[in-house]
C-alpha cells in the first residue's frame, strides 16, 4: 500500500508559488496512484487570520485525483503553546471546511490514525475528548495490526535537541509522554509529522518517525538549524502487511526548491 505525505504546503491566494508547487504534488499523485494522500498541517499560509484560505485549500484538496486525509497545522487552527493560541472558533473553522481533525482509516493491514498535535496541554475540552479518543482507538486495534500516527508536530527527538528546541517545535512536553506510554504496548511502527519543513527519518526498526518536508519553501540556516535534509517535496510510505514500511522522499517534476527570504517572502512572517 503506498500513501504520499504532503505538508507545510501553506497554500493562499498571496502564495502563487505555493499553489504552483501543489500542482507539482497533485500531477505526482496522478502518476503513482497512490491509495492515499495525507497532508500532514500548516494546509494553509493564515488560515487562523484569513479563514477563506481554508476554503481556498480544501478546493485545492479536491483536485487530488486520489482519496485525501488531513491533520491541522499551526498555521491553520493555532498553537499550543500560542501565539497565535488555539481556540475552538478556530478549531470548528477547521472542521467546517477541511473535515474532522482527528480520524481513523483502515488502509490494508494498517490503521493510521490522523491526531491534533495542538491540542495536547491545551487544557481545551476537546484535549480530553481526544485523550479519550485515542484511548478508545489504541484498545480496539487487534494486537497483530499496525499503526501509524500522523500529526503536525514530530512526536520526539533525541533528549539534547528536546531541551535546546523551541517549546513550539514538538508536541508538548505533557502530551509527548503520556502518548508515548500509550504507545509503549501498541504496535506502532510509523509516527509521520511534518511542521519542520525538514525531511528526517529517526528512531529503529521498532519504531520510525518521518519527518515529512515542506511542499512550498524551507527556512533559511539563519532562521532554523539543520537538523535533517532542507529540500521541499513529499514522502512516500509503502507500507507492507507485515508492519515494515520503505519512507521515500520524492520531489516531483516541476516543484521548484525555494526558500523562505531568498526566493519568496513569507505574508505570515513567522517560523515553524
Amino acid at each position: 500500500m503506498r500513501v504520499l505525505v504532503a505538508s507545510d504546503s501553506h497554500l493562499s491566494p498571496r502564495s502563487p508559488e505555493a499553489g504552483s508547487n501543489w500542482a507539482a504534488v497533485a500531477r505526482e499523485a496522478g502518476r503513482l496512484k497512490p491509495e492515499l494522500v495525507v497532508h500532514a498541517g500548516d494546509l494553509t499560509l493564515d488560515g487562523i487570520g484569513t479563514p477563506e484560505e481554508l476554503a481556498w485549500a480544501r478546493a485545492r484538496l479536491d483536485e487530488l485525483p486520489v482519496p485525501w486525509a488531513a491533520v491541522p497545522g499551526n498555521h491553520d487552527i493555532g498553537d499550543t503553546p500560542g501565539p497565535p493560541q488555539l481556540d475552538l472558533d478556530r478549531l470548528e473553522a477547521w472542521r467546517g471546511h477541511i473535515g474532522p481533525d482527528r480520524w481513523s482509516l483502515q488502509l490494508g493491514a494498517w490503521t493510521l490514525l490522523g491526531l491534533n498535535a495542538h491540542l495536547f496541554d491545551s487544557n481545551l475540552s476537546e484535549e480530553t475528548e481526544q485523550w479519550t479518543w485515542i484511548e478508545q482507538q489504541l484498545a480496539e486495534q487487534p494486537r497483530n495490526r499496525p499503526v501509524a500516527l500522523i500529526l503536525h508536530k514530530p512526536l520526539t527527538a533525541p533528549d539534547a535537541e528536546l531541551s535546546a528546541a523551541p517549546r513550539y517545535r514538538f508536541v508538548m512536553p505533557g502530551g509527548r509522554a503520556r502518548l508515548l506510554e500509550l504507545l509503549a504496548s501498541r504496535w506502532c511502527p510509523l509516527v509521520v509529522s511534518g511542521h519542520v519543513h525538514q525531511y528526517r527519518l529517526l528512531g529503529d526498526r521498532h519504531r520510525r518517525h518521518a519527518w515529512a518536508p515542506t511542499s512550498w519553501a524551507v527556512l533559511p540556516d539563519s532562521a532554523q538549524a539543520n537538523v535533517g535534509l532542507k529540500r521541499s517535496g513529499v514522502l512516500s510510505l509503502e507500507l507492507e502487511p507485515g508492519g515494515s514500511v520503505r519512507v521515500e522522499l520524492l520531489e516531483p517534476a516541476g516543484l521548484a526548491q525555494l526558500t523562505i527570504g531568498e526566493d519568496i517572502v513569507d505574508p505570515y512572517q513567522t517560523g515553524s
